[in-house]
């Protein structure tokens, strides 16, 4: 299977517009099954991992990195341009260094290596493997493993980034339209 590529739409005006560097990333295999919107599915399970149901990932560290991993992927999908409404990417692209600090992740990693570390220790954490969770959530991607695996143990969504999620997931309601 071919990893699917996240098509940055409007990259350019966005790019031009806020000043900031076009970020991709690569979605791992298996990471978003289905062949639907990688936004609107991304947001959706991060909405609901986090938001809806923070109190599920206490002691659950695999949900606990795969929700972040989920979080980073509708980050950039909504900072892309992909919704009419501009703010809830910036919004989400702004409570990113929050959320990573609170699970000890590099502010300065980029998506992609965060992508990677987080589905690699998610994966590593279902099979109950420990040294290889580890293994995965090493620099640059997280400031320091034991750091990161205590916080992922624990871990719960900063108030800013309830908020970016909030705002994200109302805006892919609006455009989504009333249910048919």
């Amino acid at each position: 299977m071919i990893p699917r590529r996240i098509a940055l739409i409007g990259a350019l005006a966005l790019a031009a517009c806020d000043g900031g560097p076009v970020e991709t990333v690569q979605i791992p295999p298996g990471a978003l099954p289905g062949a639907g919107n990688a936004l609107a599915q991304a947001a959706e399970a991060a909405h609901h991992m986090l938001v809806a149901r923070p109190d599920t990932l206490l002691d659950r560290p695999a949900d606990a990195a795969y929700a972040l991993m989920l979080y980073e992927i509708a980050t950039i999908e909504a900072a892309a341009g992909r919704l009419a409404d501009p703010w809830p990417g910036r919004l989400m692209r702004e409570a990113r260094p929050v959320v990573r600090a609170a699970a000890g992740i590099a502010s300065e990693a980029t998506a992609q290596q965060v992508v990677d570390a987080l589905w690699a220790a998610s994966q590593a954490l279902r099979r109950d493997d420990e040294p290889g969770a580890r293994a995965a959530l090493v620099p640059p991607a997280v400031l320091h493993t034991e750091i990161a695996r205590d916080r992922l143990q624990r871990y719960t969504v900063p108030a800013q980034g309830v908020r970016a999620l909030r705002s994200l997931k109302a805006a892919l309601e609006r455009e989504a339209g009333p249910p048919r």
